[in-house]
């Protein structure tokens, strides 16, 4: 972590060595000649000092009064009093005024840089807030942002991965994981990354249509083809026509239109109501759900032939409880949208992050803006500390012992997950599959749900 720090002092040369000390110690130095412009500084910047080393004597106000005024417009700035003068009615002014501590100029350099490097760790641990431009970079995380997601856990790495390798291909993509884990964003981002990132992107849920209509708004109608069909309609299929088509909830869909879905996925053709004659059209398929569809392909409410005809290639989008290292990325991305919305500027102290790491997140990254959106628009200060966070979200979740069927099937499945991963480190996908007691062709199936391809490189 770079730390920033404010060096104050009218003495210009020393400033300078100070300043390449520093420097060449790794913290970032923004250097100021006088109280009043360090006070403008603080006022100014965009981002706050971990520290700021104040001199005593200076030509305007005194240091003192300059720790005083800072103090007052950042209550939680840390100062470090850094002068020649330590008698005790100067040291007495600083801390008085608010300086954490005071230092002798004279002191050795050694003494200096374990002096802030104390201060810096406890700026780390009680107020540096989550801000996601200093979080570090690296070609894992610009990887991700690049891929239009937010995180840097190594599940959302391997996502992006996945996406930009199937993107470029034709296939037809079956995207599955629970509600608010983003499916809409991995369709979006295999569509931005394909050959028809020009052409439309074109989304449906399925769950928020009406039954009765979703024939028609999928497929088109002609005017006059049914009661209440007062214009034509060209349906999602040819509106997409050329581009992507998304289909959100496809475990929702009724048997019937998972025929007339089957047979446009055969054919490359809609029959809108009405038309005598079939449209060809030429789209890409991405369709998503958070349901069980082998499960419902054995419980015959949902068509095998579809089935398999969706589900060329896999992608698995991950809980956000199984990657907690992406919420303090998707707190400072979240809160840097809705001070925006809102024409406000505070932020999340970095200590919520313990309490936010350990919530459950069932409604995940949906339910997690949704806290953030809350808390900073409740919020009366700059700051939203963990104090301040609601009750609920320090409730002890008894996560490690399900109790609903879903949450059973949810824990035996990862379960399953975690194990067949460990196979995998022993050697080859064969071998695996030998140890498994499943065919090739099987593990590879789980591999692709599961996302664990990576475990073999």
């Amino acid at each position: 972590m770079e730390y920033r720090l404010l060096l104050v002092d009218d003495d210009n040369e020393n400033l300078n060595v100070n300043k390449a000390l520093l420097s060449a110690a790794g913290y970032q130095i923004s250097t100021a000649l006088s109280g009043e412009e360090a006070l403008e500084k603080v006022m100014k910047a965009k981002k706050e000092y971990a520290l700021i080393l104040m001199d005593y004597h200076m030509p305007g106000i005194s240091g003192a009064e300059a720790v005083s005024k800072i103090r007052e417009v950042k209550p939680t700035q840390q100062i470090l009093a850094f002068s020649l003068d330590d008698t005790r009615e100067v040291m007495r002014e600083n801390f008085k005024a608010g300086a954490v501590d005071f230092l002798d100029k004279n002191s050795e350099n050694e003494v200096l840089l374990s002096t802030i490097a104390t201060y810096c760790a406890k700026y780390e641990q009680l107020y540096r807030p989550i801000d996601g431009e200093q979080l570090a970079s690296d070609e894992k995380r610009k990887l991700i942002y690049e891929t239009g997601m937010i995180g840097c856990s190594d599940q959302t790495y391997e996502l992006c991965r996945q996406i930009r390798k199937i993107a470029p291909t034709q296939a037809t993509a079956l995207i599955l994981g629970e509600s608010g884990t983003g499916k809409e964003l991995v369709a979006q981002a295999l569509h931005k990354f394909s050959e028809r990132a020009k052409c439309p992107f074109v989304a449906i849920n399925i769950a928020a249509e009406s039954a009765g209509l979703l024939d028609s708004t999928l497929f088109g109608h002609r005017k006059g083809a049914f009661t209440g069909a007062i214009e034509d309609q060209m349906g999602k299929f040819r509106l997409a026509n050329k581009g992507t088509l998304f289909l959100d909830e496809i475990g929702d869909m009724n048997l019937d239109l998972q025929v007339k879905l089957l047979r446009v996925l055969q054919e490359r053709e809609v029959n809108p109501l009405g038309h005598s004659r079939a449209i060809p059209i030429d789209v890409r398929i991405i369709a998503a759900t958070h349901k069980d569809l082998r499960k419902m392909v054995l419980n015959g409410t949902f068509r095998e032939d579809l089935y398999y005809r969706l589900s060329s290639v896999f992608i698995s989008t991950t809980p956000l409880r199984e990657r907690t290292e992406d919420i303090e990325p998707l707190v400072a991305h979240f809160t840097a949208e809705i001070c925006k919305e809102n024409g406000f500027s505070r932020f999340f102290h970095r200590r919520c992050l313990e309490v936010l790491r350990k919530y459950p997140w069932k409604g995940n990254v949906r339910e997690l803006r949704s806290v953030v959106e809350r808390h900073l628009v409740r919020s009366d200060a700059d700051s939203v500390r963990p104090e301040d966070l609601e009750a609920s979200l320090y409730e002890v979740h008894p996560s490690s012992v399900p109790v609903t069927m879903k949450e059973i099937d949810s824990h035996v499945e990862n379960l399953k997950k975690g194990l067949v991963a460990e196979v995998l480190k022993v050697g080859s996908p064969a071998e695996a599959a030998r140890r498994l007691g499943i065919s090739q062709n099987h593990l590879s199936y789980f591999m692709d749900k599961w996302g664990l391809r990576r475990a073999q490189r």
